[in-house]
């Protein structure tokens, strides 16, 4: 793929543990972002200078068609009842063939940390929906197939 040539959105897999797991429909990537502490060196007039400070992370929220994946509800249930299972997933992006990786995001020591399903409505012609938001300790990006 060119440097130039943006990825898709579209085409992505999941692996939890080693394991490619369900087919979503959309998925929040992780994001980081690092706090800066601001300070005045002694004699350096009216500049502010910069120090990096904590590292937040953005949860990723996974949504599915309802009762696609046992496994995740498997897993949220283990935290909601206090058995914390941590698990280390990959969000890895793929090209226009599906195949090809183009790219990954391996987060580390992650947890499920919230669960919700879509509003059921006899009225409503949409799927039904669940939602899995997952919270995690560290990010790492892998460009390409590396």
């Amino acid at each position: 793929m060119p440097l130039d040539a943006p990825g898709n959105a579209y085409n992505f897999r999941l692996d939890i543990g080693g394991e490619i797991v369900g087919v979503f429909t959309d998925v929040t990537p992780p994001a980081a972002r690092v706090e800066t502490i601001e300070y005045r060196e002694g004699g350096g007039g009216p500049a502010v200078r910069m120090l990096p400070g904590r590292v937040s992370y953005a949860p990723v929220v996974l949504k599915w068609g309802f009762g696609l994946s046992p496994v995740l509800w498997t897993w949220m249930q283990a935290s909601m009842s206090g058995r914390a299972e941590y698990k280390d997933i990959a969000l890895i992006t793929l090209g226009n063939d599906g195949e090809v990786q183009t790219g990954r995001y391996n987060m580390f020591r992650c947890l499920p940390a919230a669960f919700a399903m879509s509003e059921l409505s006899a009225l409503s012609q949409s799927g039904a929906i669940e939602t899995l938001e997952i919270r995690y300790e560290n990010l790492e990006r892998i460009f390409g197939g590396q």
